[in-house]
């Protein structure tokens, strides 16, 4: 199966200064998609923090960069096959469901766009597995590959 590499909306968001803040825990599998995504996007250059379990941590950072986008993103579980990349609103937060840091990423979205203004997305991929010890699936890393590819013909 192949996963369309460009969720909807993301090019238009790549039209603006943005910056990709990647959450998640590189020890328990697919949950690494935003560690894994961010450290790829800054190796080719473009606008990325690895913020690990601790999203919390690099709000300086966020804010002196000042983006007018801030893309979070995350692994998920959607019910979608593995790999299936997905931009959502920050609202989609409120229904749960998307991430497995949905409250901490609620709160880091209030707390940022108190202090700056910026619109905030959320990048998610559809997880296989979050077991500790795990590797990621190879659906995700390949959804990573095509994704960073073609952020970089977009950006």
């Amino acid at each position: 199966m192949t996963v369309n590499p460009v969720p909807e909306g993301l090019p238009a968001v790549l039209g603006r200064r943005w910056l990709l803040l990647g959450i998640g825990n590189d020890m328990r599998g697919d949950d690494a998609f935003g560690p894994l995504l961010a450290r790829r996007l800054g190796e080719a250059g473009h606008p990325a923090i690895d913020a690990g379990m601790a999203p919390e941590n690099v709000t300086g950072p966020v804010r002196r960069a000042a983006p007018d986008v801030l893309l979070l993103a995350d692994a998920t579980d959607l019910g979608e096959p593995t790999g299936t990349l997905r931009l959502l609103g920050p609202e989609d937060l409120l229904t749960g469901g998307t991430s497995t840091h949905d409250p901490s990423l609620r709160m880091l979205i209030d707390f940022l766009t108190a202090e700056v203004p910026l619109e905030v997305h959320v990048l998610v991929c559809q997880a296989a597995t979050r077991e500790l010890g795990d590797d990621p699936s190879p659906e995700v890393l390949a959804a990573i590959e095509a994704l960073a590819t073609s952020i970089s013909q977009i950006a």
